[in-house]
């Protein structure tokens, strides 16, 4: 999907969600809607900055929750003590160097429809969905 057409579906999901196109939040998603690198919140928060210098982190930070609360972003697992998030909504899972801490998406439709063990939803839990997370050594972490 071509980056209009992202910001096309994202103001039309807000709208759906009874939340203001503001020209931050905007800005904000810009930022993250074609960054498959999974950013954190502290570099989305120094790119929104450049164009917005008055914008605070707190601000950011709470725009991104938000925007994960809604369903307009996901967020990855917490990884390394900090939380990342990816413009990536549909289900899919990931692979995380544990020496860069680079995040790499993988998409495999079997692994979708993986068995929900019966343990899991025991004892009233109920299950919302799951996402695997893949630790590696990247390629170019290897190569150093």
């Amino acid at each position: 999907m071509e980056l209009q057409e992202k910001i096309q579906e994202f103001i039309r999901k807000c709208r759906e969600n009874h939340l203001s196109v503001t020209p931050q939040r905007l800005a904000i998603y810009k930022t993250i809607a074609n960054d498959h690198s999974h950013p954190n919140p502290e570099a989305i928060y120094k790119r929104v900055k450049e164009e917005f210098p008055t914008i605070s982190f707190a601000t950011v930070y709470k725009t991104l929750e938000t925007f994960e609360k809604h369903g307009l972003i996901s967020m990855v697992t917490t990884i390394h003590n900090t939380v990342r998030y990816d413009p990536i909504t549909e289900p899919h899972h990931h692979a995380i160097c544990i020496k860069c801490k680079k995040v790499f998406d993988v998409f495999d439709d079997e692994l979708n429809h993986l068995k929900v063990p019966d343990a899991v939803t025991e004892n009233g839990n109920q299950f919302l969905n799951y996402s695997i997370q893949f630790n590696i050594i990247c390629a170019e972490c290897r190569n150093k």
